[in-house]
């Protein structure tokens, strides 16, 4: 009966955060006034300013006689309509603006780029202006766009809502923690680069102490809290930080962005559950992710199959 009730209570709680994820879309459509509130940054034209991965929000522009036209890092940050493809979107700063009729011109780069994009853009094919990110979270709205991420996150929740009958535990051993909780600060330099990437420098150098970290946080996790508490924070971190991560190390390290896991072009891509083709340089930058992740992984689902079998006594 336990075991029925907790299943039932990781299954809800999950349901719950894909109810609120969706409701919260809803909700910021209406209040910032546009269809695509939530994007992510997929190619390294506006590098620096906005980073790959970055989850952006969007709001709409009400009176286009306020948008501010001006050289890096001053004129606004536009989100609009490729020309000639109004399903590809682009994220690239306003650097001059003109009447042509009763309608805005906008002349428009990226910030990374040489130059100017060719063709300038009027008023009615602009989505609206970025007016917040958050590095590298963007990530993981991506990686759900694609079959192996949702089958990688969906994997990792299966065997978290069925450990019972896959990781039985023997009857005279206790759940609860057998090190100190001390130890579970090995998983804090990972959410700590959320705050480090808001100033680019040393992004591979602290991506990799952070997985590092999270290697050595992976087998202690189990130790530290009882059985259901170590599963649940240890899934919500890998998902929430880990992976980011992971992702972004692949394009820092091995040169793949997001702008090249799909057959599309463009520099930003709207959250949504949307599937869509993917490119072999996809397949290359989802073996990297797996080479990332899996060892933590291991490590974690190992040193749990162990405290449960009574393999590791309570006195360490």
């Amino acid at each position: 009966m336990a075991y029925e009730f907790r299943r039932l209570l990781y299954a809800s709680a999950f349901l719950l955060l894909i109810a609120l994820s969706i409701g919260g879309i809803h909700l910021l459509r209406n209040a910032m006034g546009v269809p695509y509130p939530l994007m992510v940054v997929v190619s390294q034209s506006m590098v620096p300013t906005l980073g790959v991965g970055d989850l952006i929000l969007v709001s709409s522009i009400g009176d286009f006689n306020n948008v501010k036209a001006a050289p890096p890092p001053d004129g606004d940050i536009l989100v609009f309509e490729r020309p000639g493809r109004p399903e590809e979107y682009i994220v690239h700063r306003a650097v001059e603006k003109y009447m042509k009729g009763d309608k805005w011109l906008f002349i428009t780069k990226g910030d990374n780029n040489p130059r100017e994009d060719y063709t300038p853009i009027s008023q009615d094919h602009v989505l609206g202006r970025v007016v917040g990110r958050i590095p590298i979270l963007g990530y993981l709205p991506l990686l759900l766009k694609t079959r192996g991420g949702i089958g990688f996150i969906l994997t990792l929740m299966l065997l978290i809502l069925f450990s019972d009958i896959l990781i039985p535990r023997r009857r005279d051993v206790q759940a609860g923690g057998i090190v100190s909780p001390l130890v579970l600060l090995t998983l804090l330099p990972a959410p700590l680069i959320y705050l480090i990437l808001l100033r680019p420098g040393w992004e591979v150098e602290m991506e990799l102490l952070a997985l590092l970290t999270w290697y050595i946080g992976c087998p202690l996790i189990p130790l530290a809290l009882d059985d259901d508490s170590s599963m649940i924070l240890w899934l919500y971190h890998l998902v929430l930080s880990v992976i980011p991560i992971a992702c972004d190390l692949t394009w820092r390290l091995y040169r793949i962005t997001p702008s090249m896991w799909w057959y599309v072009s463009g520099s930003t891509v709207p959250v949504s559950l949307l599937l869509m083709k993917e490119t072999p340089l996809y397949q290359e930058a989802f073996r990297h992710l797996l080479l990332f992740t899996l060892p933590g992984c291991l490590l974690f689902f190992a040193s749990l199959t162990a405290k449960r079998r009574g393999l590791i006594p309570r006195t360490v």
